[in-house]
């Protein structure tokens, strides 16, 4: 199964609607198992440009690694990303990037920054993942 632009722009907004909760300005990233982009938000207000990036990058880590971006220790092999980091993709190993995984397939993942809590990042990722 691939992940279609509908499904992730689902995932943003289940992330934005939780960082409204926390009342805090994030980037949400949405790749496909590839480490590709699908789809990007950046709210009003974040604080950092870099914010994209690192969100990019946490969703990369997390589709590398079949796990959540700040768990590095936990990869599985999955070196089809590999293209990706290549073409100098970041990959950022701290909280806040989570896998999609669907009937064991890494499909993607998400990525969220823009916090000064990476686990309100995370927070915000796990609430995009809900709403798939």
């Amino acid at each position: 199964m691939t992940l279609k632009l509908a499904e992730a722009k689902r995932i943003i907004d289940g992330a934005i609607d939780m960082a409204r909760k926390l009342k805090v300005e994030v980037s949400v990233a949405v790749c496909n198992h590839e480490g590709r982009l699908i789809a990007l938000n950046r709210m009003d207000g974040v604080p950092f440009v870099e914010c994209s990036r690192e969100a990019i990058g946490k969703a990369i880590a997390s589709a590398t690694w079949g796990v959540p971006s700040n768990r590095p220790e936990a990869w599985i092999d999955h070196p089809i990303t590999d293209i990706v980091i290549g073409e100098a993709a970041p990959v950022i190993r701290r909280a806040g990037g989570l896998p999609i995984i669907r009937d064991n397939i890494i499909e993607g993942a998400c990525g969220v920054s823009g916090t000064n809590n990476d686990w309100q990042d995370e927070e915000c990722a796990r609430a995009g993942l809900t709403a798939l």
